[in-house]
């Protein structure tokens, strides 16, 4: 009885420890505070985006590489707050679609390559995430969709960029060679 009691005790001071752990753990943020970044931006503000690629971009890739993240419980307690905060913010630094218009022409041309390479090698989105996210899973379609615009967003880019300046086009002097 008295060994019976023990372990029941041992048990509860084990649970408490435990949720004192995970309670205080949830209020320390080794990554910054990364859920209170929100912004009323749209996803690749200033681009010319079909619905389709929106929708497969809301679904697929805005928890991380936007400032829309819908948080999910399990993101609230530690340890596993930690690493959803570490994936996002790593996510974020990498493109954060949230700020599109940050990005000059040329930042956008080269992001555009990358979000088409990666999504057509079905690298991304990562497999750790596909686990708790399914939904965010890439159909063949969902691919070529993807791929297709991020090749015809590029051109547009590039169509829209000014031609570099040459030495024909630059001004002479504007004071002729009158000397004081």
């Amino acid at each position: 009885m008295e060994q019976k009691s023990l372990k029941w005790k041992l048990l509860v001071t084990f649970v408490l420890v435990a949720a004192c752990v995970v309670g205080f753990g949830s209020l320390i943020h080794p990554f910054g505070r990364v859920k209170t970044v929100v912004s009323p931006a749209p996803l690749f503000a200033d681009a010319s985006v079909p619905s389709p690629v929106i929708e497969i971009v809301s679904r697929s890739c805005q928890n991380c590489h936007s400032e829309k993240t819908e948080w999910p419980v399990y993101s609230y307690v530690a340890p596993a707050s930690w690493m959803v905060e570490k994936d996002v913010r790593d996510g974020r630094s990498h493109m954060n679609l949230s700020r599109w218009n940050d990005y000059d022409s040329g930042q956008r041309q080269e992001l555009l390559s990358r979000i088409g390479s990666l999504v057509r090698n079905h690298r991304m989105p990562l497999p750790q995430y596909l686990l708790l996210h399914p939904e965010a899973r890439l159909s063949d379609s969902d691919v070529n969709q993807l791929y297709q615009w991020t090749r015809s967003e590029r051109k547009r880019l590039k169509a829209t960029e000014l031609p570099p300046a040459s030495a024909e086009t630059i001004p002479g002097p504007l004071i002729s060679g009158a000397s004081r």
